[in-house]
């Protein structure tokens, strides 16, 4: 047998084909994502922000949605080829620009109902470390679930469009729920000081820790589709209220169990003083890591 009986790759020269213009297209719409989002979140010249005025907020910021961008494009680029070049084609960039276009609505919604006491696109442009993690965090949350939907759903290019715009609507409702629930609990700890005047003032740990819950709690919600089985006929409005009752669910479990985790790796260190009081980027650190590796381990076992 020589090495080639060993490598589980196609002969189909279609195959690499429609891979190479997969990868064009994408590459091309990650390119346009700098400048976009770069006058989305700074409001001017991304070049200026971040070698003239060095501008680190605006970096993070920039940098959590580029690679959440790549997250949701590799959701694109996942599943079946189409039969030809020119859908293929038409079908990834069409997902693609849908993509960015969810990932602006992100924003807006994290901005505008998530934390609407406080401005995080001029906090970004004043240099706030915190809201540069927070904004970053928040869209690789979003592109980790919008990646499981992807990979959920299939079927016919019109049916999959309308089921994944109703899916991103219920999943950007979870994630909102999720914030709220640890700005509630962070009011709780600390005698109702509001979650965004902590970060207006820069408390970078705390939104290492969010981010990382945020994260966390994504994963968790991109295995629902395992769970569920995607019925494309008559039951698929029935196939999109389970998986959005699994999600919840899910969250309900990662809610308990990141209570839990924190209690047991953080054992005898006093959490709310040292993270939400005196920005101890050490322990939020290893919180966020926690949350995430959970995350990642309901992700093995679901899978």
């Amino acid at each position: 047998m020589t090495i080639l009986n060993y490598l589980t790759v196609s002969d189909d020269p279609y195959y690499y084909a429609a891979l190479v213009v997969d990868f064009v297209l994408l590459f091309a719409l990650l390119v346009v994502v700098r400048q976009l989002f770069g006058r989305v979140i700074g409001g001017g010249n991304s070049t200026a922000e971040l070698a003239e005025k060095d501008n680190h907020a605006f970096g993070i910021s920039l940098g959590g949605a580029t690679a959440a961008l790549a997250v949701v494009f590799a959701g694109v680029a996942s599943g079946d080829i189409a039969t030809s070049l020119l859908y293929e084609g038409g079908f990834v960039l069409g997902y693609g620009i849908l993509g960015i276009i969810m990932m602006l609505c992100t924003r807006w919604i994290f901005d505008r109902i998530t934390f609407p006491s406080i401005d995080l696109k001029a906090l970004i442009n004043g240099g706030h470390i915190a809201a540069g993690i927070l904004d970053a965090g928040n869209m690789v949350a979003t592109s980790v679930v919008i990646f499981g939907v992807f990979s959920w759903v299939s079927g016919d290019w019109l049916t999959s469009l309308g089921v994944v715009i109703a899916m991103y609507a219920v999943t950007q409702a979870i994630l909102v729920f999720a914030s709220r629930y640890r700005v509630g609990l962070f009011r709780r700890r600390n005698d109702n000081k509001a979650f965004g005047d902590a970060i207006a003032e820069g408390n970078a740990a705390l939104a290492v820790r969010f981010a990382g819950f945020q994260i966390g709690v994504a994963l968790s919600l991109s295995m629902a589709g395992n769970l569920v089985v995607f019925d494309e006929g008559g039951g698929l409005l029935m196939s999109i209220l389970v998986w959005a009752a699994v999600a919840f669910v899910l969250l309900l479990v990662i809610i308990l169990l990141t209570t839990l985790l924190e209690k047991v790796v953080l054992y005898g260190i006093p959490v709310s003083q040292e993270v939400d009081q005196e920005n101890n980027m050490g322990v939020a650190t290893v919180e966020a890591g926690a949350y995430i590796g959970l995350g990642l381990l309901l992700v093995s076992l679901l899978s």
